[in-house]
C-alpha cells in the first residue's frame, strides 16, 4: 500500500521544478487515473514538505502542460496524459529522470524522422555560408571527440541543431529542440556503442556535403536511413513490451 506521505526528492532545493517532480512521483505512487482529483494545495504542501506558493507554481506549470486540469470551485484533476498532455510534458518528465516507455520512444522517433527529413530538405534550400562553416566546425570537433575515445552525444546534438538552424525556420528549431532534450540520455547510451558513433559521424559528414551541394533529395534519403538505423537499435534494446505511462496505468 503506497504511503500517503511524499517528499521533495533528496538533493533538490524545494523550488518549482523539484516540487513538480514530487507531485509527479506522488501521482505515480498513488496510481491516480484520468479524472481523479488531486489533493488540495495545503495537503500537497504538507505531503511534500514544501511551501504552498511553490506548490501553487508547480500546479500552474502542470496545468499549462495539460497534465492536470483546474476546475473552478472544484479542484485539480488529472488529465489523460497520452491524449491531453503536451509534448513538453514528456520532455519535462524526461528531464526529471523518468524513463520513456518503448511505445513513447518508437512514436517520438517516427515523428522526429520526418521532421529531420524536412529539416534536411529546407537546409539544402536555405543554408548560408555561415551555416556551412558551423557544420564543418562541428564535424571537426566530432573527429576530435571520437579520436579521444569520448562520447559524441553532445556534438551530435550540436550538429542536428545547426542543421535545423540552417532552415531559417524558428518554429521548426523550437520543435526540434524539444525532441533533442527528450532524447538526450538515450543518445548518450547510443554513442557509447563505438560502431554506432562512427556510423553516425560518417552520416553527418555526408549530410553536410549534401547540404553544401544543395542536393535535397540525397540529404532527405540519408537522414531517413540515419534515423532508421537508430530506430532499429532502440527496438532491439528496448524490446516490444507493453508501454506504461510514468504516471498512469492502462485500464
Amino acid at each position: 500500500m503506497p504511503s500517503d506521505k511524499a517528499t521533495v526528492p533528496e538533493g533538490r532545493e524545494s523550488g518549482s521544478a523539484s516540487v513538480i517532480a514530487g507531485i509527479v512521483e506522488y501521482l505515480r505512487e498513488r496510481r491516480l487515473q484520468p479524472g481523479d482529483r488531486l489533493p488540495s494545495e495545503r495537503d500537497l504542501a504538507e505531503r511534500l514538505g514544501a511551501g504552498r506558493n511553490a506548490v501553487r507554481e508547480a500546479l500552474a506549470t502542470l496545468v499549462t502542460l495539460r497534465m492536470v486540469e483546474s476546475r473552478p470551485n472544484s479542484g485539480i484533476y488529472l488529465r489523460h496524459l497520452s491524449r491531453d498532455s503536451s509534448f513538453e510534458a514528456m520532455v519535462m518528465l524526461a528531464d526529471m529522470g523518468a524513463t520513456p516507455t518503448p511505445t513513447e520512444v518508437a512514436e517520438t522517433m517516427e515523428v522526429r524522422a520526418h521532421l529531420e527529413a524536412l529539416s534536411a530538405r529546407l537546409a539544402c534550400e536555405r543554408r548560408s555560408d555561415d551555416d556551412l562553416r558551423r557544420l564543418d566546425a562541428i564535424l571537426a570537433r566530432t573527429d576530435e571527440v571520437l579520436a579521444a575515445g569520448g562520447n559524441m552525444a553532445e556534438v551530435d546534438t550540436e550538429f542536428h541543431i545547426a542543421l535545423v538552424d540552417a532552415t531559417q525556420n524558428s518554429v521548426l528549431v523550437r520543435v526540434m529542440n524539444a525532441f533533442y532534450r527528450f532524447t538526450a540520455r538515450r543518445r548518450e547510451m547510443l554513442f557509447a556503442d563505438r560502431a554506432q558513433a562512427l556510423a553516425s559521424a560518417r552520416d553527418h559528414r555526408r549530410l553536410a556535403a549534401h547540404v553544401r551541394d544543395r542536393d535535397a533529395d540525397k540529404a532527405e534519403r540519408l537522414i531517413l536511413r540515419h534515423m532508421s538505423r537508430a530506430r532499429s537499435y532502440w527496438s532491439e534494446v528496448l524490446g516490444q513490451g507493453e508501454a506504461r505511462s510514468p504516471v498512469t496505468r492502462r485500464g
